[in-house]
């Protein structure tokens, strides 16, 4: 269970914006069947402006769940310096929520920013099996 602070120095994390990106992979030589298209999301978040207090921002956790459930499990091992982060362990076919908290100078956590939902599209069906005609 996330146990999140509320900060009055901050504002929040908002606009958090998803794109979900596609990377091709695999082929249909001799090493097998392909294995389909490989799946990402990427985050996008806006910096929370500041609203009094000491603390600066030192960065920013992320988080996911999948979708209908609140069981968030935070993505990034080290905090995210930057305003965005790929999740590169999606699955083709499921949704998943991602929210994104602020970590100040003083290891305090602010509560998680308005949940987004990426919905990951499935793998193209495959063709009907071939025809084959011997002469």
């Amino acid at each position: 269970m996330l146990k999140f602070h509320n900060h009055d120095y901050y504002r929040g994390v908002c606009g958090l914006l998803l794109t979900v990106a596609f990377l091709v992979s695999g082929s249909a030589g001799a090493q097998g069947a392909p294995v389909g298209t490989v799946h990402s999301v990427t985050l996008t978040w806006q910096a929370p402006a500041p609203a009094g207090g000491s603390g600066t921002i030192s960065g920013y956790n992320v988080y996911r769940s999948p979708s209908n459930t609140a069981n968030y499990a935070k993505l990034n091992t080290a905090l995210t310096a930057g305003l965005t982060f790929t999740d590169s362990s999606v699955s083709a076919g499921a949704s998943y929520t991602y929210c994104v908290s602020t970590v100040d100078s003083l290891g305090e956590e602010s509560v998680c920013s308005v949940p987004a939902t990426a919905n990951v599209p499935s793998n193209p069906n495959a063709p009907s099996a071939p025809l084959i005609t011997v002469k």
